[in-house]
């Protein structure tokens, strides 16, 4: 646990920090699917070692979930006001000097930040990237992060998308698929 956070607490959600009401759609990925995805990466990961990068960060779930096992660090990325309201507040309030927030819209290639100098010079051990279900922008998402040099040799790129969308990457085949319910993570190592 980051710092005392947790998003869902004895059965309840935690209300959306910095939301006001109909300002932000989200579609948080369900407990059930978080705790999948981080059981399934504890057999691939030292947590004390890995460096996060949670792309379309919007409520934390994940990239907080790999907090709480022990990431070495933590760099959430979003564009939307009000996701970014909800991160800065959960950081403030844990403390956690781990933990980062950075603004920037990953879907504008012109001014989007996936290089190293811009997300501060290392290199990542996990990315996770959930962006908008349906956004036609997000195509060649995977390519731009696996030949950008934003991994580690070795390291591990999650993808979240619904499942009913099949064309992430025409270079790049997925190691290992999980779905729970609607969702669908496609996990692509960096070779």
């Amino acid at each position: 646990m980051a710092g005392g956070l947790r998003m869902k607490e004895k059965g309840r959600r935690q209300p959306i920090l910095g939301a006001k009401s109909n300002e932000w759609v989200v579609r948080p990925t369900t407990a059930k699917a978080v705790s999948g995805l981080v059981n399934h990466l504890n057999m691939r990961l030292d947590w004390n070692e890995t460096d996060v990068l949670d792309l379309f960060a919007g409520t934390g779930s994940l990239g907080l979930a790999c907090l709480n096992r022990g990431a070495r660090r933590l760099m959430s990325v979003d564009r939307h006001p009000a996701a970014l309201r909800h991160l800065n507040s959960l950081r403030d309030r844990s403390s956690d000097p781990r933990w980062s927030v950075v603004q920037a819209d990953l879907l504008t290639p012109n001014d989007s930040p996936l290089s190293l100098s811009s997300l501060g010079g290392q290199p990542f051990g996990l990315i996770l990237a959930d962006p908008p279900y349906g956004d036609a922008r997000q195509e060649g998402l995977v390519e731009r992060i696996l030949d950008g040099g934003l991994l580690i040799s070795g390291g591990l790129l999650v993808v979240e998308h619904a499942i009913t969308y099949r064309r992430f990457s025409l270079r790049h085949q997925a190691q290992h698929e999980l779905t729970y319910g609607l969702s669908r993570f496609c996990i692509f190592e960096n070779n």
